[in-house]
């Protein structure tokens, strides 16, 4: 029997935060386009209003999408590198 405990990854906690943090920004982002996008059809018009909520929810809906890509990419350039190593090790 090989008792020995296979090598864990290097980075689970990161590679979670990363995968959580990405998905949450990118559902976020989609509500605050959708509300963008809604919002003109039920009578609301935000290009007039001097709420913060309607520039908080344009910066969501420009932004959000990107920087969950940029997420992503390195969710998987560390679980790339990760598997390199553990397959350098074998």
């Amino acid at each position: 029997m090989n008792t020995e405990a296979k090598a864990e990854p290097a980075y689970p906690l990161v590679e979670r935060i990363l995968a959580y943090l990405a998905t949450g920004i990118a559902i976020l982002a989609f509500i605050g386009l959708l509300t963008v996008l809604l919002a003109p059809l039920f009578g609301v018009d935000y290009a007039t209003s001097h709420l913060w909520v309607w520039n908080a929810s344009m910066f969501v809906a420009y932004w959000g999408f990107p920087v969950a890509l940029i997420l992503v990419v390195a969710l998987l350039l560390i679980r790339v590198i990760s598997n390199r190593r553990a397959g350098r090790e074998q």
